[in-house]
C-alpha cells in the first residue's frame, strides 16, 4: 500500500513538472518562439551558403553557372528547364545597356538551340533570368544573351504580361533585401516545335521566388499560360508546392523542413509581401 502512495506522488510531481514546463511563459521554446528561432536560422544560413544552395534539386540534366545566374540545361527540349538568379535592390544598373548579342552556348556539352532554331519561326528568343535583371555588369547582361537562356515565346506573350512580370520582380526587389527566384517553362511533348534542333514551345512559364527581409523569408509562385494576357501579374499568384506538381521538380529542398513547408504552400500575393514583425 505505502508503494503504491509513493507511486502515485512521484507520477503526480512529474506530470506537473511537465506541464509547468511546456506552459511557463519563461520557457524559451514556446511553439512561436520555436518558429522564430527556426526562421532566424535559416535566413542565416541561407545568407552564408550564397546562391548554389538554393538550386533545385539536381536531375540528369547539366547544371551551368555563369556570374549571375545558373540554369538546368535539358537537351531533349533544347532550352533551360530552370534559371536561378538572385536579385538585390541595386541589381539593376542602368548605365549598362541591353546587349543583343544572341549566341549559342558552348558551355552545354549536348550545344545548346542555336539562332536559326528561331529564325522565321514567329516565336520570339524569350529570355528566362531577364536582360534588366541581369544588367549588374557587363558580363552577366552578355551572359544573358545565352541561346541556353532563350525560350521560345509567343511575341504577344513576350512583350506584354512577361514582361509586366518580370518588371514586378524587380519593384520587388527594390523593398526587399533580396529575391531568390526560379524561373522556366512548362513543357509538353505534343506543344509542338522550332528549328531543325526541335525546340519545345511551352505552354506555360512559372517563377518560384523566394523574399528575404530583415529576419524572415516568404516564398510566392506564378504560373503563367503561354498566350497574350490583359490581366493583372498577381492574378497569376499560386503556391510553389502547386509549381513543383507540375514541373516535377523539387525547388527548395535544402530549406529547413518547417520553413519549406511553410514558403512553398503559400499562395496570397498580400502575404509574401506584407512587412516583417518590427517593421
Amino acid at each position: 500500500m505505502f508503494k503504491r502512495v509513493v507511486f502515485i506522488i512521484v507520477i503526480s510531481f512529474v506530470f506537473t513538472a511537465l506541464l509547468l514546463y511546456v506552459f511557463y511563459p519563461g520557457n524559451k521554446n514556446t511553439p512561436h518562439q520555436l518558429e522564430s528561432k527556426i526562421t532566424e536560422s535559416s535566413v542565416n544560413t541561407l545568407k552564408s551558403k550564397g546562391n548554389f544552395y538554393l538550386l533545385p534539386k539536381q536531375t540528369a540534366n547539366q547544371i551551368v553557372h555563369y556570374s549571375k545566374f545558373s540554369l538546368s540545361y535539358n537537351e531533349n527540349t533544347e532550352q533551360a528547364d530552370w534559371v536561378a538568379y538572385r536579385l538585390y535592390p541595386n541589381s539593376v544598373n542602368n548605365g549598362v545597356k541591353r546587349k543583343n548579342n544572341f549566341r549559342n552556348d558552348h558551355k552545354i556539352a549536348t550545344a545548346s538551340a542555336s539562332l536559326s532554331d528561331y529564325r522565321g519561326s514567329g516565336y520570339d528568343r524569350g529570355h528566362l533570368a531577364p536582360a534588366k535583371a541581369m544588367s549588374f555588369d557587363e558580363q552577366s547582361m552578355s551572359e544573358s544573351f545565352l541561346m541556353s537562356n532563350m525560350s521560345p515565346q509567343l511575341p504577344t506573350f513576350n512583350r506584354g504580361i512577361w514582361k509586366k512580370l518580370e518588371g514586378k520582380v524587380r519593384d520587388l526587389a527594390t523593398i526587399s533585401d533580396s529575391l531568390y527566384v526560379v524561373t522556366g517553362p512548362i513543357l509538353d511533348e505534343n506543344s509542338g516545335s522550332i528549328g531543325t534542333n526541335k525546340v519545345l514551345i511551352p505552354n506555360a512559364y512559372y517563377k518560384a521566388i523566394l523574399r528575404f527581409r530583415g529576419n524572415e523569408f516568404n516564398g510566392i509562385g506564378f504560373l503563367l499560360k503561354h498566350e497574350k494576357s490583359s490581366r493583372k501579374v498577381t492574378d497569376f499568384t499560386v503556391s510553389i508546392d502547386s509549381i513543383e506538381t507540375i514541373t516535377g521538380l523539387n525547388f527548395f529542398y535544402l530549406l529547413d523542413s518547417v520553413q519549406q513547408q511553410k514558403v512553398e504552400s503559400n499562395n496570397s500575393y498580400q502575404e509574401f509581401v506584407k512587412k516583417t514583425r518590427g517593421q
